[in-house]
């Protein structure tokens, strides 16, 4: 999908459809695996993750946000976008963000997903000792 950006600029994301449960993952594992709250900081680093996977092209004049994500010693593409530039990128992830965090329908999951009681009892096994 194509999103216009400032200065006549455009970038095309993957769809939310698209997106595999890869995005997924990598979107998470921006968090980190400690007890502390998530900061302002730790969600601007799950949306650069996501923003460097769905961002496919671009008519910026920087590489895409895949082909240079940044060190510590060197900013990337993202880094280097203006601010408003970026809050538009970022207002185009909200569909992605919201299908990453929606609650699957517990209605919509098959029974034998393992959680039943169903097929948690027919798995027993006797022993004829």
């Amino acid at each position: 999908m194509r999103i216009d950006l400032p200065d006549g600029q455009w970038a095309d994301l993957l769809e939310p459809s698209d997106m595999r449960s890869g995005d997924l993952k990598a979107y998470r594992a921006a968090v980190p695996a400690d007890d502390n709250p998530l900061t302002v900081g730790i969600l601007d680093a799950m949306k650069d993750e996501l923003l460097r996977r769905v961002i496919v092209a671009w008519s910026l004049d920087l590489p895409l946000p895949k082909d240079l994500p940044g060190t510590p010693e060197e900013a990337g593409s993202l880094d280097r976008v203006p601010i408003p530039v970026y809050k538009v990128l970022e207002d185009a992830i909200e569909p992605h963000v919201a299908l990453i965090n929606a609650d699957p329908d517990p209605k919509s999951l098959p029974e034998s997903a393992g959680t039943s009681k169903a097929s948690r009892s027919s798995s027993k096994t006797t022993s004829s000792t």
